[in-house]
């Protein structure tokens, strides 16, 4: 007679986007939300969201999330519109 071990692993991850110490914050204009937030970077969004950040500029050019691009032509991301 053979015994059979089932063993199970569960696990949690938390992602944690911290900037760099001494970086200015800047709120920038949400259209979308009408308000003032401190808006993300494509690869922030991406690590938030759990998707690459193929998929966030995917999202971005359907209107799926809400985004602009600052003057120097960086792409930025709302988090008020992230999938949770």
């Amino acid at each position: 007679m053979k015994r059979r071990t089932e063993i199970f692993v569960e696990t949690e991850r938390l992602v944690v986007v911290a900037r760099r110490f001494g970086l200015k914050r800047e709120l920038q204009w949400c259209d979308s939300c009408d308000e003032g937030v401190d808006m993300m970077t494509t690869d922030h969004a991406a690590i938030a969201a759990h998707v690459t950040s193929r998929t966030i500029f995917r999202w971005a050019e359907s209107g799926r999330v809400h985004s602009t691009e600052t003057p120097d032509g960086l792409l930025v991301i709302c988090p008020n519109s992230l999938p949770v």
